[in-house]
């Protein structure tokens, strides 16, 4: 081998020793999976936050702040390293990674306000090496699934009937009788409609005042794609008035009465056999 060989063989050693030297304190992680290993599921009602749960245990001989990444199989959701993060685009204000959680080997990707296109599976990296040289480290699959609400609701004639919006997704509330085929929209987003029967918009709630029969059925709040973002079966009852309470009871009073008090028959009876033994 020539000098100049050596030289370059010298060279290329100590390059993979110094990318050795920088990559070995990351490559104690224990991730224990690999792309092909069982998928953890997990599962949120649209409209509230997820968690979708990641764990890397590492022992650091720097102090190098980890660098995380979460995507699917189409987008990229997350990035951490130390301050800085990125949020894809359609995760903008709605993704996180705690530095905190991040730093004590929890890489949970928190979601906040699932929605429907959310569902899929999810995979998370740790990024490690220089500037110059990365290498990305995968740890675990999530598949999310996003369900929607369903609820049943038992009002009295004359009483408020609220029903909850569960997030700013929601666009439109349609109604269904329970003696009708046909739907009706009762509520849209941004419009105002001033009609008996209708409903008042507050506080994420849907607040139908003085409900009658005919506001028994059924309740679906849609997004923008017309899709379902919960279902609520509602039956209205009839209240039971004070004065029928009371006649009720008194009836009740009278029937225990009269079953306690013994038939005229055998009264009749009674004496007549006494008269005759005492004669």
């Amino acid at each position: 081998m020539s000098d100049r060989s050596r030289s370059l063989h010298k060279c290329d050693m100590d390059r993979i020793n110094r990318v050795s030297a920088i990559l070995m304190p990351w490559l104690l992680i224990c991730v224990g999976s690999s792309p092909l290993s069982m998928v953890v599921h997990t599962s949120s009602k649209v409209g509230l936050p997820a968690v979708l749960p990641c764990t890397v245990s590492y022992q650091l001989e720097t102090a190098h702040t980890p660098h995380i990444q979460w995507q699917t199989i189409r987008d990229s959701v997350f990035e951490r390293m130390g301050e800085e993060l990125f949020q894809g685009e359609a995760y903008i204000d709605r993704a996180d990674v705690p530095k905190e959680m991040l730093m004590e080997g929890n890489c949970s990707l928190f979601l906040r306000d699932v929605r429907f296109s959310d569902a899929g599976i999810y995979e998370s990296y740790l990024v490690v090496g220089e500037s110059s040289i990365k290498n990305r480290v995968f740890i675990q699959s999530v598949q999310l699934a996003v369900i929607d609400h369903k609820t049943i609701k038992s009002v009295k004639t004359g009483e408020e009937l609220i029903l909850d919006l569960y997030t700013q997704q929601a666009e439109q509330m349609i109604f269904q009788n329970s003696n009708d085929t046909s739907w009706s929209v009762l509520w849209e987003r941004g419009a105002r409609i001033s009609k008996k029967g209708y409903p008042k918009e507050r506080d994420g709630k849907l607040i139908f005042g003085a409900v009658t029969a005919s506001s028994a059925g059924t309740y679906k709040v849609l997004d923008s794609q017309g899709l379902a973002l919960s279902t609520t079966k509602v039956a209205v009852t009839e209240p039971v008035l004070v004065k029928e309470t009371n006649t009720l009871q008194r009836h009740s009073a009278l029937g225990k009465a009269t079953m306690s008090m013994p038939p005229l028959s055998l009264i009749t009876l009674f004496l007549s056999f006494h008269l005759i033994v005492f004669k």
